[in-house]
This record gives structure tokens, C-alpha cells and sequence, in this order.
């Protein structure tokens, strides 16, 4: 080959191998999407439900309908003489208990005034986050709040007097890194706080009280 050639290749591949280079090293940084859930189909194998023991109205209903939301349509609420405070009722859980630091995103959109929410870093039915919303004033509304259950009872770790519109789509997001959890609903911020002694891992899952017609979709898990 002609020297000078030569030269003219070695000089084109060095500016070339930067630029290829780059796109692996932004690629290999990239967040990892855990769960990409858009309910095209009715198939829910990804998910158990957990409805808490000793509920009044249950079991829990949740299916996926040809609107392409999932719904949970039964009113199951509460125990026998432990009504309020603690809102028991039920669970659709998806996802790995090693799951550590993720952002999870979805549309909520409640068709009912009672409550529903989101849980983190749920290890079993007794020990996670539930990020709550009720309306209803007889339950408690208009609320919302963050709690942390440990066995039977939930521990509030932050709360506001503000519940939500019936029949309107909510965007929610949460963020837990650490002990550091964030919640973002519509664009709003609604708080940014660090819990002392945090459950480190869990999965995620969806929730109702008394909330005869809850829909979800698009729920998307991004590791950190």
C-alpha cells in the first residue's frame, strides 16, 4: 500500500473509533427498564394479587378490559372492626423482591371516590411503601399519603389534605434511591423525604380500597 495512503487511513480510523466508541459508552449508561406493562392483552401472568385477610366485599376483581386499562372492580375494604387508618384492602404485585433503586411510572384513573395508590419496595403483604389517595370524606378524604407498613400497621412518613377528581387520568411517579423517595403526580412535586431505616428492595404493585372501579395503565419500572 502507498505509504502515504496509509497514513490517511490510520488518520481517518482514529478520528472514526471516538465516535463509535461514544455511542457504546452512552448506551452501556443507560437506565434498564425492569417492567414495560401496557395491558394489550388480557394475560396478567406477570402479577399476583394479594387481597388483605379478613376484608369486607371481596375478593378483589382485576382484569384487564377492552379499553385496554386494567380494572379492579370488586369494593373490598377494611377488616371486621378496623375500618379507617389503616385502609386495608388490595394488591396487584408485579416484579423481583431484589429490585433496589427504580423509577416507577403509570396512569391511574379512578371511576370511584373511595382510594387507591401505588406500592414500593414491596417485600411481602407486610412490610412496603404505599403511596395512598382517597377522596371520600367518610374514609378519611380528601387525602393523600405516604405510609410505611411494618407487620399489621402503616406509619405515616408524610401526608397532605388533597384527594383527587373521579373520572380524571392521573400521571404518578415515584422515585426511590437509597432512603431517598420522591413522588411526582401530574407534573406536581409532591414531596422529596428520607427515611431513616428505608426497606432497601421490593417489587411494586398497584392498590384499592372500597374502590369499586379503579383503572391502571402504563406501568414502566426503570432501574437507576
Amino acid at each position: 500500500m502507498n505509504p502515504g495512503r496509509t497514513a490517511v487511513v490510520r488518520s481517518n480510523l482514529a478520528r472514526l473509533i471516538p465516535s463509535l466508541i461514544l455511542p457504546v459508552m452512552l448506551l452501556s449508561g443507560c437506565d434498564r427498564v425492569l417492567l414495560d406493562e401496557r395491558f394489550h392483552n388480557d394475560s396478567l401472568t406477570k402479577w399476583t394479587v394479594s387481597d388483605d385477610p379478613d376484608t369486607i366485599e371481596g375478593p378483589s376483581s382485576w382484569r384487564v378490559e377492552r379499553d385496554g386499562w386494567l380494572h379492579q372492580r370488586s369494593n373490598i375494604w377494611g377488616r371486621r372492626g378496623d375500618f379507617l387508618g389503616r385502609w386495608y384492602g388490595t394488591f396487584l404485585v408485579a416484579g423481583d423482591t431484589n429490585w433496589k433503586d427504580y423509577t416507577v411510572t403509570l396512569q391511574a384513573e379512578p371511576k370511584d371516590d373511595d382510594g387507591f395508590g401505588v406500592v414500593f419496595r414491596f417485600a411481602d403483604s407486610e412490610h412496603f411503601y404505599r403511596l395512598l389517595f382517597i377522596e371520600d370524606g367518610f374514609n378519611g378524604g380528601p387525602l393523600t399519603r405516604l405510609d410505611k407498613r411494618n407487620g399489621p400497621d402503616y406509619t405515616e412518613l408524610w401526608s397532605e389534605k388533597k384527594g383527587f377528581r373521579v373520572g380524571k387520568a392521573m400521571f404518578i411517579q415515584i422515585d426511590v434511591d437509597g432512603g431517598v423517595i420522591n413522588a411526582i403526580v401530574d407534573g406536581r412535586r409532591l414531596f422529596s423525604l428520607s427515611d431513616d431505616d428505608p426497606y432497601r428492595r421490593g417489587k411494586i404493585g398497584l392498590f384499592c380500597y372500597a374502590q369499586n372501579d379503579q383503572a391502571f395503565d402504563d406501568v414502566k419500572v426503570t432501574e437507576k
